[in-house]
């Protein structure tokens, strides 16, 4: 995503501000702690306004509780073709947050925080993770997922299509 719509993320909702870079955080523990502070969100700008729409609702649910948002993010993906936000509460250590299967798009997600408010959290990522497989990731559009490419994907019809034509152009250079 653009450095741009990031920092736009960070600044409505201060838990998507990132810390380190790669290097800082190098530099100070001889390796990276967090992907997310390092390399910021790997995946297309099309799924902005997903992932602010899911910042807002789990805002919402932390001030509805009376409570400032205690979330670390440590990752922001693409993965599968859908969304993945991995995240931990602020007093708890970083963890394995999911196996992700490719057979069917099936995950085995682990649940950050036992409270109230972590358990709505979780549920609103799992929602938007899951709505992600309907917003093309390039351009916000009407998509769907697409697994006949080089690599699982959800993109509109126009994005797929220059997709598909690439590939046959690839092929064609090859022969």
């Amino acid at each position: 995503m653009r450095q741009q719509l990031e920092k736009a993320l960070g600044d409505a909702f201060p838990f998507m501000q990132r810390g380190l870079s790669e290097k800082e955080q190098v530099e100070k523990w001889g390796h990276t702690r967090n992907i997310y502070d390092a390399y910021g969100m790997e995946l297309g700008d099309g799924w902005y306004q997903v992932i602010w729409d899911m910042c807002a609702e789990i805002t919402a649910v932390y001030e509805t509780e009376g409570l400032p948002v205690d979330l670390v993010v440590d990752q922001v993906k693409e993965k599968f073709g859908t969304l993945r936000f991995y995240y931990h509460p602020k007093d708890q250590e970083a963890a394995i947050h999911a196996f992700d299967c490719l057979n069917e798009g099936a995950s085995l997600r682990f649940q950050p925080g036992s409270s109230n408010v972590h358990q709505k959290t979780a549920e609103i990522v799992g929602k938007y993770e899951t709505l992600s497989a309907q917003v093309c990731e390039i351009c916000g559009k009407p998509g769907c997922l697409r697994k006949d490419l080089r690599r699982i994907q959800t993109l509109c019809e126009e994005h797929y299509h220059k997709n598909l034509n690439l590939i046959k152009k690839t092929k064609q250079r090859r022969q």
